[in-house]
């Protein structure tokens, strides 16, 4: 079965935005020549959320409110995982991002990110686990990390990444009424955290004395990470968050920084009142690229195959809102700046998760169509 959508789509819906002084202009809206369809190669998911392969091709994902999945081979119909503690799923509440240890071919711990608690008293924690040899089960299942708490079901931010030494990244939401905290680094809502693969601080943190910042936080200012990507030829951080009503941002992530929220943002708030008349400030980093209308940006990876001519060295992000509907979204840096920028897809679903497979292939996990599907080349 295949579902005929290709990527030869306007562009209006990404037409480039003013910026003010110091703000890197929008990208220019591009129309691409290549063709892509999405192929479905798991049909029975519901609410996927995150993705990850193992080394042979076998694929691990979360759903939103069920937990995880295994899928021999990549394409077929997924086997449940027993083994995780239960998660709030209250709200945006549930389970979240997955990722391998470096070392999976031989350790295969598994960490997950998911929302721990209630209603009244909630926050991300990551977990991992031993995957079983039959693939049935996280066995020995720690708790390695848990945010500051919240009394809000929203904004868990609930993305993970590995660096090159080993150490972990969690992106964190600011709980939607704490958005205020976002700009304080002693609290972790709206913020990117650093650790070990233990749960330990790193000791070249930004903060890691404690004294301007808590230990664990690497950047603050966030409003609600659902996109994160390093990459480990440059030793780079991006990631993609959400804005309120417009102003979704695309961003290195430095050390230390400040990404602006919400004393900075090119978003209103969704009654149409103004946050702010900022959008740039003094000792906050501009985002790299920005979205005016919100594509509700979720899911981000770098292309470092050739399975797609022409786009190797491409970001792409997924999108769950937005004027053009399902929304893959390319961009092109150029010498650190966001050169192109387009919407692959024209439909009517959104997308929670974008990643590359063994097979160089993109994979995206769907919000509403309750599916995995394969990114394939239109052949002529």
């Amino acid at each position: 079965m295949r579902i005929a959508i290709t990527g030869l789509v306007s562009a209006a819906a990404l037409a480039a935005c003013g910026a003010g002084p110091g703000v890197p202009a929008q990208p220019e809206a591009v129309h691409s020549e290549l063709a892509v369809t999405l192929t479905p190669v798991v049909t029975e998911a519901e609410f996927p959320w995150g993705l990850a392969f193992l080394p042979n091709g076998d694929l691990l994902f979360t759903e939103k409110l069920q937990g995880l999945k295994f899928v021999a081979g990549g394409e077929g119909t997924p086997s449940p995982v027993s083994g995780l503690p239960p998660a709030l799923t209250e709200g945006q509440g549930g389970y979240f991002g997955i990722t391998l240890a470096p070392d999976f071919e031989t350790s295969r711990l598994v960490y997950i990110a998911y929302a721990k608690g209630t209603e009244a008293d909630n926050g991300t924690a990551v977990i991992h686990g031993r995957l079983s040899d039959d693939n049935t089960a996280l066995e020995d299942v720690t708790q390695i990390y848990r945010a500051d708490s919240r009394d809000t079901p929203y904004h868990f931010g609930g993305r993970l990444q590995f660096a090159n030494d080993g150490s972990l990244f969690v992106s964190l939401g600011e709980g939607f009424k704490y958005m205020q905290d976002a700009q304080d680094p002693k609290i972790t809502h709206g913020s990117i955290v650093h650790i070990n693969a233990d749960g330990t601080i790193p000791a070249d943190n930004p903060f890691a004395d404690g004294v301007d910042g808590k230990p664990e936080i690497w950047s603050y200012g966030h409003r609600n990470v659902q996109g994160l990507y390093y990459d480990p030829t440059t030793g780079e951080l991006f990631e993609t968050e959400h804005g309120p009503k417009g102003g979704d941002e695309f961003n290195l992530v430095k050390p230390g920084a400040n990404y602006g929220w919400p004393k900075v943002t090119y978003g209103i708030n969704y009654d149409g009142t103004v946050i702010t008349e900022k959008t740039e400030a003094e000792g906050i980093e501009s985002p790299l690229s920005y979205w005016v209308p919100s594509i509700a940006p979720s899911g981000l990876t770098r292309l470092t195959s050739t399975v797609y001519p022409g786009w190797q060295g491409d970001f792409f992000a997924g999108g769950m809102n937005g004027p053009a509907g399902l929304e893959l979204v390319r961009l092109r840096m150029v010498d650190g700046k966001v050169t192109e920028r387009e919407s692959l897809f024209d439909g009517e679903y959104a997308i929670r998760d974008v990643a590359q497979g063994p097979d160089g292939h993109l994979y995206v996990a769907t919000k509403d169509m309750d599916g995995i599907f394969r990114v394939d080349v239109v052949s002529e």
